[in-house]
């Protein structure tokens, strides 16, 4: 069995011996020989195309949440056996395949006893999401956090008065569609604008679009910090709603900063976000 391995030593809590850490958790759950590899900063997509070519039996992943949304978007198509590890900050996505377990244990419960599960995700342009979407200020307060957390003090200062500025002066609108319980299509002008898929939603299904309106610096702060995973669905201003659509407009026409899994992608003036109920696919335990 052709199994290849992939960690990224810069996602949040993946150590710099990840690659030995993650062959020694392999091998003591019975899978030897295999291929660890780290990931290339400099062509990470191509990086996974070539994993894709190679179509391994087994491809095992361990990231942050933006790392396993490139190898489901990319590998996925080439094998539906990936087994996908918690090794970023939040770990959104592996939390709703495997619960808290530790990525170690993963392994081990996982290879003894594997099963597929299908996971749904959103599309903002040509673009997967498997947990969440932020547009506006937002994307540029995780700039800032990320600047924060590897100790850059100044450039996340510079980043986070930039956020602030395009909290109070960008306006966004959103319009949504095919939800249900809602009395119109159309989310408060804000700033801040989101949507969240699967297991980060309130029925565990499907999509919720949301926006908060009159946003303040704690609030987006709250939103970044959290992605959507505490109590936000009570902050003051904020409108959530079950929906399978969404466009989200420029009312300046300028781009729209947009992040999806912790990731940025170029949007453009507008984005259109759609629910896919069947993704792509991934392994947990049986």
């Amino acid at each position: 069995m052709k199994t290849i391995a992939l960690f990224n030593p810069n996602s949040g809590s993946v150590s710099a011996d990840g690659g030995e850490r993650l062959r020694a958790a392999l091998e003591t759950a019975g899978i030897r020989g295999a291929e660890i590899i780290q990931t290339d900063g400099d062509d990470f997509v191509g990086q996974l195309k070539s994993v894709a070519a190679q179509a391994p039996d087994l491809f095992v992943v361990w990231g942050g949440d933006g790392t396993l949304k490139g190898a489901l978007e990319t590998v996925g198509q080439a094998t539906p056996n990936l087994l996908l590890l918690p090794g970023g900050t939040m770990n959104l996505l592996t939390k709703s395949i495997h619960g808290e377990k530790a990525w170690d244990q993963i392994v081990k419960d996982v290879i003894a006893s594997p099963k597929r599960m299908m996971l749904p995700a959103g599309k903002a342009n040509d673009e997967l999401f498997f947990c969440a979407l932020l547009a506006g200020a937002p994307a540029h307060f995780a700039d800032a956090r990320e600047s924060l957390r590897r100790g850059d003090l100044m450039k996340a200062a510079t980043e986070a008065k930039f956020a602030i500025d395009t909290l109070n002066n960008l306006q966004l609108d959103a319009r949504y569609g095919d939800g249900y319980g809602a009395e119109a299509g159309r989310l408060p002008r804000t700033s801040i604008v989101g949507a969240v898929v699967g297991s980060l939603t309130q029925e565990g299904k499907g999509m919720e679009v949301a926006a908060l309106a009159s946003p303040t610096t704690g609030g987006a702060l709250n939103v970044v910090w959290t992605s959507f995973f505490a109590d936000w669905r009570s902050a003051p201003g904020m409108t959530v709603v079950p929906a399978m659509s969404m466009e989200i407009e420029n009312c300046d026409g300028g781009d729209i900063p947009v992040i999806v899994d912790g990731e940025h992608i170029e949007a453009g003036s507008k984005v259109h976000v759609t629910f896919v109920e069947d993704a792509a696919q991934c392994l947990t335990a049986a």
